[in-house]
């Protein structure tokens, strides 16, 4: 997409001027007007064509510059290179390209004006006027259609709105419908009117709508201006208690020009608002939070599927199973479960002809009607174009899936579709971008973290069919699935986005490789079926052709490596590279000289990384699941002129580390690496480090300055002599297998930021924790996780700010400590596998809390069946 080639030439620009714009300040100032057009061609919505053919230039352009810059580079590390390459380079690039792009410029903006001009054009429909067979559907909404009718005409007094907001076809418009049509609200409120707002709305249109439902329109009303009509609907709902009802909602600006109409006169008035975007929700509802649609349960979609079908709550016996597939691939969207639910109504009903519909739900959704595609395609329309291409590339992970947030960033980052601002650094603008694609409706949260951020996501079914339809049209992704090569009508293989493979076979795999124009894709993600590695045959043919030059992403780690090919540490432009298994990582790593995150995914033996590591210094990211050695800055290699060869190097913009070696703790490494926020050290078997040892390796952590997160997995027990041996910058702290007893705690309530604890494995040990002098002011995340302690005691003064109690597999743990129900901001409690009583205590501490008034408290327990129970023995883990 032009967005996402303007942003990569951009950073491209910015890595080979470093900031010297005046080198080439015709291509800087031209590029920086394209970015500016992008922008600014957002809010022209009234002639998408002009604009998307304008785009299509400004996209062709900045890739065929892009392309330029990078065959320059690939000429200038070439042993033959001479500095004619710098003619070719400024022939090619700048010189084919400046002088065109002066016209590009006066013709993008010159229609642009021309485009601003044009008269507006009702080119989109909003959700109720889309989906007319869902209005009369009888949705199981009780607990909503309660909770939002209370907040209707429970207080306050003032005018208050209450925000109905969910992804498309959710119900929003239906729940909101059922409420403004009760015959409560009749009688409740004086005067109610009904709006739909929906993207294209028009001030004077939402007036005279909100009029015609007063019956006070005639020929005299059509010839009064904004401002005169805005005050007849103030004049007609003064001294009145009134509901208005504001059904798809796109923007804050919808709410801002009518609102001033809706006189507050602290009579219990109401505005009930929908919409897809919880900002506009939330801006509208003035610090009332919005009313959230979730999803339907399995029961409530069997519900509503039956009913649809059978015209009953239950179906025939023989059609249960094939019943619960269907609905479950629905994902509790109701649109989705009415949609198949009138094409099951009309055909045979046997459970072979239905097991084949649960398979092709996309496929009956979109053919059934294409109004559910049309309307769930309004909300991506309706994006940015940053967001369009961050939303379009998680098309390439398999329907539902869940996505790991943490990969997702780097993936968007490595794909330039992240824009960095003096402000913010990579990782916080990807966050960002996470959370408008969340707010939106577009991404359901899975997982939280310990911390309260999103750990997992995924896209609904049905939004991933429409992201491969709309990434189709644009020419973004080309994937392989079920051992057939898919390819769009015209096979062009300009997709330059991803090449999503499901494990096909050589034979198949080899066609794509073939394809003169390969060279175009920047992204290569590999996912196995069932998520566990096999023979890489298919891959170990891919990675003989040089085919792939522009690749920034090269994910592959469901296929294990005997012998990682040297093919890799050719492909110079990669940023992003995550490999199964690998027992040696070469010293031609170093020509991967843009690489920002380095994954292997492997359990087996660690590995010594090269000193040539330290030469990738835009390295941000390194993960070894097991643990590597990291290498010593040389120092004592001289060049030619007498000065130490390594002695500039440093990983300024590493972020973060997991795992490496206890040894590998050095001063020499530590200060070269001085921006690092997480890490993650195990101790290794081969090291033979003492306790003394690695509490001195832990103590020169302080030399991060920047540190929040830390990992430290011990194999025998370790016991610290100091009390000052971690960071004080600590945020998060998660130790396992340590062994130390529980008066050893005063070291971690002298970390002054800690907020999340998670001790795993032992880290402590003993049947007894009696907090005394314990104060652990700032935690709100504490993870006992396998232990022998069976008294703890302690009271709410030591964990003022606790919000959240987790323990797993404490078997032996008598009871929480009753003083616990006392922390003021406990929310959750939660218990994996561990003794009766204790859950007895959890459930206690519950009751107490709803007889105190407090229903904030939630207690989740769950029970395994046939788990074991460790039991800690003085010299090891016994069953």
């Amino acid at each position: 997409m032009a967005h996402a080639a303007v942003v990569s030439l951009q950073q491209k620009l910015q890595e080979m001027l470093k900031g010297d714009d005046s080198r080439y300040p015709r291509l800087c100032e031209a590029v920086s007007s394209w970015h500016a057009f992008l922008e600014d061609s957002l809010s022209v919505r009234n002639a998408p064509e002009a604009v998307e053919h304008l785009e299509k230039w400004v996209e062709d352009l900045a890739t065929q510059l892009l392309d330029g810059i990078h065959l320059y580079e690939l000429e200038k590390r070439s042993p033959d290179f001479s500095p004619v390459g710098s003619k070719v380079f400024q022939e090619v690039v700048v010189t084919a390209g400046s002088d065109s792009i002066k016209a590009y410029v006066m013709k993008v903006m010159n229609a642009q004006n021309d485009n601003d001009a044009l008269p507006t054009q009702d080119t989109v429909e909003s959700d109720s006027k889309c989906i007319p067979h869902l209005q009369a559907t009888m949705l199981d909404l009780d607990n909503d259609l309660m909770t939002v009718k209370s907040r209707l005409i429970g207080p306050p007094s003032k005018l208050t709105v209450v925000s109905i907001v969910g992804m498309g076809g959710i119900g929003k418009t239906t729940l909101a419908r059922k409420v403004y049509d009760d015959i409560y609200m009749e009688h409740h409120f004086y005067i109610r009117a009904w709006i739909t707002v929906s993207q294209m709305h028009q001030h004077r249109e939402m007036l005279l709508g909100i009029l015609r439902c007063f019956s006070l329109v005639n020929d005299n009303t059509y010839q009064k201006n904004i401002e005169q009509l805005a005050e007849q609907v103030y004049r007609s709902l003064k001294g009145r208690r009134y509901l208005i009802g504001m059904d798809d909602v796109w923007d804050t600006n919808a709410w801002d020009v009518v609102k001033r109409s809706f006189p507050d006169e602290k009579n219990g008035s109401r505005v009930i608002l929908t919409s897809r975007l919880a900002n506009v929700g939330i801006y509208a509802s003035s610090g009332s939070p919005p009313h959230y649609m979730r999803c339907l349960s399995v029961d409530q979609s069997l519900k509503l599927f039956n009913l649809k079908v059978f015209g009953r709550e239950t179906c025939p016996l023989e059609l249960e199973k094939a019943t619960k597939q269907i609905v479950e691939k629905c994902q509790g969207l109701p649109l989705a479960i009415v949609v198949v639910a009138g094409f099951c109504s009309k055909i045979s009903k046997t459970e072979d002809c239905w097991e084949d519909v649960a398979h092709k739900i996309g496929l009956v959704v979109s053919r059934e009607t294409e109004e559910c595609m049309d309307l769930l395609a309004l909300s991506y329309k309706h994006l940015p174009l940053h967001l369009k291409t961050c939303f379009l590339y998680m098309g390439a992970f398999p329907k539902d899936f869940e996505i790991t947030v943490s990969k997702l960033m780097k993936l968007w980052i490595a794909a330039e579709f992240v824009k960095r601002t003096p402000e913010k650094d990579f990782e916080e603008v990807a966050h960002g971008y996470l959370r408008d694609l969340i707010d939106r409706s577009l991404i359901m949260v899975k997982k939280l973290t310990s911390s309260g951020e999103v750990k997992t996501c995924k896209v609904h079914d049905l939004l991933h069919d429409l992201i491969i339809r709309e990434a189709w049209k644009e020419r973004l992704i080309y994937f392989t699935k079920s051992n057939v090569i898919l390819s769009p009508p015209v096979a062009s293989f300009e997709h330059r986005i991803i090449f999503n493979f499901h494990r096909a076979p050589s034979t198949h795999l080899k066609h794509v490789y073939d394809k003169p124009l390969l060279p175009c894709a920047s992204s290569f993600l590999c996912f196995g079926r069932d998520g566990t590695p096999r023979c890489c045959s298919q891959v170990d043919s891919f990675v003989t052709f040089t085919n792939f030059k522009w690749l920034t992403v090269l994910d592959i780690c469901f296929q294990p490596f005997d012998h990682l090919p040297c093919e890799i540490w050719k492909l110079s432009t990669l940023k992003y590279l995550a490999l199964a298994s690998f027992s040696v990582l070469p010293p031609s790593v170093c020509n991967l000289r843009y690489l920002q995150t380095l994954i292997r995914y492997s359990h087996q033996a660690s590995i010594c990384l090269p000193a040539e590591i330290w030469e990738i210094k835009n390295l941000r990211h390194l993960y070894f699941r097991k643990c590597c050695y990291f290498p010593i800055v040389q120092s004592i290699q001289k060049d030619s002129l007498g000065s130490s060869r390594h002695s500039n190097l440093a990983l300024t913009k590493l972020r973060t580390i997991s795992y490496i070696t206890f040894g590998s703790i050095k001063r020499r490494v530590l200060k070269r690496m001085h921006k690092l926020k997480k890490l993650g050290i195990r101790e290794s078997e081969e090291e033979c480090l003492t306790a003394e040892q690695m509490s001195g390796n832990l103590k020169k952590l302080v030399l991060l300055e920047h540190l929040e997160t830390f990992k430290g997995f011990f194999i025998k027990p370790w016991l610290p002599k100091q009390c000052d041996v971690f960071p004080p910058t600590l945020k998060k702290l998660t130790l396992r297998g340590c062994q130390l007893p529980w008066d050893q705690m005063t070291i971690l309530c002298k970390l002054p930021k800690l907020e999340v604890l998670k001790l795993k494995h032992y880290a402590f040990q003993g049947s007894e924790w009696e907090s005394t002098d314990e104060r652990f002011q700032q935690l709100k995340f504490l993870l006992l996780d396998g232990t022998d302690l069976i008294h703890w005691k302690a009271s709410s003064i030591q964990f003022p700010k606790l919000e959240n109690l987790v323990l797993k597999n404490c078997g032996c743990l008598y009871e929480i400590p009753d003083d616990v129900a006392e922390i003021p901001t406990l929310l959750f409690i939660e218990l994996y596998h561990c003794s009766s009583s204790a859950d007895d205590s959890a459930n206690r501490i519950r009751e107490e809390q709803i007889s105190m008034g407090n229903d904030d408290l939630v207690v989740r327990i769950h029970k395994f069946p046939n788990c074991e129970c460790y039991i800690h023995s003085s010299n090891s883990l016994v069953h």
